[in-house]
């Protein structure tokens, strides 16, 4: 028998661990790995490398990063039936979130919409920089 999934849980896993998979592993999705291969072959290429923030690796981890925030507030604006009915089907117990779903929503969006504009931002940064030294 399958385990009780809370949506307010799910959510936050997804926000806080994204670029992991976490959330995907508690929800029991397939491919729960495919973030998390991302995340480790990508993150070894960027330490102690001076301006990591700039370099390709940088913006192909970001990927599973913005994801993860992205699917986090999938999961906390869909509703409580509809999340039952995907991740809870064997379940009597439903969900009822509350307030727990919104604050992860809110809080999620906030942070998530800094790291997607702070990423934006040093993509179009490097860009011009390397634009700019080519030789034309």
């Amino acid at each position: 028998m399958s385990h009780f999934r809370h949506k307010a849980l799910a959510a936050l896993l997804a926000s806080v661990t994204g670029a992991l998979g976490v959330h995907r592993i508690y929800l029991g999705l397939r491919l729960w790995w495919l973030p998390l291969a991302v995340t480790l072959i990508a993150l070894p290429l960027i330490i102690g490398v001076e301006r990591w923030y700039q370099t390709p690796p940088f913006f192909v981890l970001m990927v599973p990063v913005i994801a993860g925030f992205l699917h986090a507030l999938v999961i906390a604006l869909m509703p409580d039936e509809r999340f039952d009915a995907r991740f809870n089907p064997a379940q009597t117990r439903r969900n009822r979130s509350g307030w727990d779903a919104v604050l992860v929503a809110v809080a999620t969006l906030f942070v998530g919409a800094v790291v997607l504009m702070t990423t934006i931002a040093l993509l179009t940064q490097t860009y011009f920089e390397y634009a700019l030294r080519a030789p034309s």
